[in-house]
């Protein structure tokens, strides 16, 4: 009889506190920013440095799918996966299941390759957790810019120092404008490019993809990923193809990008009719309020 009271007491309390019909505070912490990676001994620690000054330390996660080595990575959670062969199916459950796991404790959760970078219109936002709090909508799909050298004498890009004013030019690619952040458990497709939930295009929140960025740091690690051991589901469905093309056919998209270069402003151009009717831009600058964001 007492424990009885004891809970009726406690469920009283609950009503006073917060009021009838008030919903209580959600103590989940803001913002998760995971990522699965292999042998990227070069992109994320790039990758982990933007996204822990975003989220904080300790809210940053690593799915290590068999690597190597891995750099040194403070402040993020490393959860080791058994090596096995490459099947873009397999690989979108794991991550469906670990979003889902996150949003138990956050409120929002981002995933990411780990050469991908979400970045909060900062004229707006002064961060990308700032931004998740203010989201107006549950899933949110980014304007997705992928940098790619605007010629071909450029140096190598410096890892180490600010990426974005070493390759100020970018193009909008819809395969590029992916639904990443997201309040509720999504369900994606094979490459994360689409999911089957409800989203909404914000173009205040811009995805900077970098696969591109150093032709022959892509060659590389074109070599590494062309080796993996593909399923055979894999390569039937053709999930993953641009991982495995040939050098000659990525330095061929890459000049043809380079010659569309223009010198006006990716800003100027109409992005959610681009995006919506599934289109593409050439090859334009980085409006100067982003490229001091990494």
């Amino acid at each position: 009889m007492a424990s009885i009271w004891k809970r009726v007491r406690a469920a009283f309390a609950q009503v006073f506190r917060h009021g009838p019909g008030q919903k209580q505070p959600d103590a989940r912490k803001p913002l998760a920013v995971f990522t699965m990676v292999y042998n990227e001994h070069r992109m994320l620690p790039v990758w982990a440095a933007y996204y822990r000054a975003q989220a904080g330390a300790g809210n940053i996660f690593v799915l290590d799918h068999g690597s190597d080595s891995l750099p040194d990575l403070p402040g993020c959670e490393v959860t080791p996966l058994k090596r096995a062969e490459l099947d873009e199916v397999d690989r979108c459950a794991q991550i469906q299941a670990f979003q889902k796991k996150l949003l138990k404790e956050y409120r929002t959760v981002l995933f990411t390759d780990c050469d991908e970078f979400l970045v909060a219109d900062p004229a707006r936002f002064a961060s990308l957790q700032e931004y998740a709090a203010h989201a107006p909508a549950a899933s949110i799909r980014c304007v997705g810019v992928d940098i790619i050298a605007a010629a071909q004498d450029l140096p190598p890009v410096q890892w180490d120092h600010p990426i974005l004013v070493q390759r100020p030019y970018g193009a909008v690619r819809v395969w590029s404008c992916k639904t990443l952040l997201s309040s509720v458990p999504l369900t994606w497709g094979p490459g994360f490019h689409d999911c089957k939930e409800h989203k909404t295009l914000d173009t205040a929140l811009w995805m900077f993809h970098l696969k591109y960025a150093d032709e022959d740091v892509v060659l590389k690690r074109l070599s590494v990923t062309r080796a993996l051991p593909w399923s055979a589901q894999a390569r039937a469905l053709r999930h993953g193809e641009s991982h495995r093309m040939e050098d000659q056919a990525m330095v061929g998209f890459i000049r043809a990008f380079q010659k569309t270069r223009s010198e006006t402003s990716l800003d100027t151009l109409d992005l959610a009719g681009i995006i919506t009717a599934g289109g593409e831009s050439g090859l334009h600058r980085i409006p100067e309020r982003f490229l001091s964001a990494f």
